[in-house]
């Protein structure tokens, strides 16, 4: 590629200039002959395709029929049928498994409050009877402290 350089020594800054027309020139030859190129090739291979497209056409269709074959012969209303079996029996047993837990859970439950409630009524009992010996107690008391104030204050 040519390159021209246009330099002036006589001022004080040099000025510096470059002429590319000969390099573009030759960018627009070789995009030219690249996209020549380019276009014969996809002629090329667009006569391929019209001349291969009936043998292409067959191998596809060919490969489809197989494959559709492959299928119905695995799907069919047998297999499904048996599918459906093995689901549903397996959804059979899950079901009982969750009820049966479920109960036996809840009869573990059911002793637990039981014993809970059975619990609470015997400490409610002492309570109550914790609760009347201490009025009973608390009465007795004032009861004495009643008796000590009137002689203390009676004596006078």
């Amino acid at each position: 590629m040519a390159t021209k350089k246009v330099a002036n020594k006589n001022t004080k800054k040099a000025d510096t200039k470059f002429d590319f027309s000969d390099s573009i020139k030759a960018i627009k030859g070789t995009a030219k002959t690249v996209n020549k190129e380019v276009k014969e090739v996809a002629e090329e291979v667009v006569e391929d395709i019209r001349e291969n497209g009936e043998q292409l056409r067959e191998a596809a269709v060919t490969t489809m029929k197989n494959a559709y074959n492959k299928v119905s012969e695995t799907v069919n209303v047998e297999n499904i049928t048996k599918a459906t079996k093995t689901v549903n029996e397996y959804t059979l047993k899950t079901a009982e498994e969750l009820v049966d837990g479920a109960i036996s859970n809840g009869e573990k439950w059911q002793n637990v409050a039981t014993k809970v409630v059975k619990g609470s009524l015997k400490l409610a009992a002492k309570q109550q009877e914790i609760v009347f010996d201490t009025l009973e107690t608390v009465k007795g008391q004032l009861t004495k402290s009643a008796l000590r104030f009137k002689k203390l204050f009676s004596n006078n």
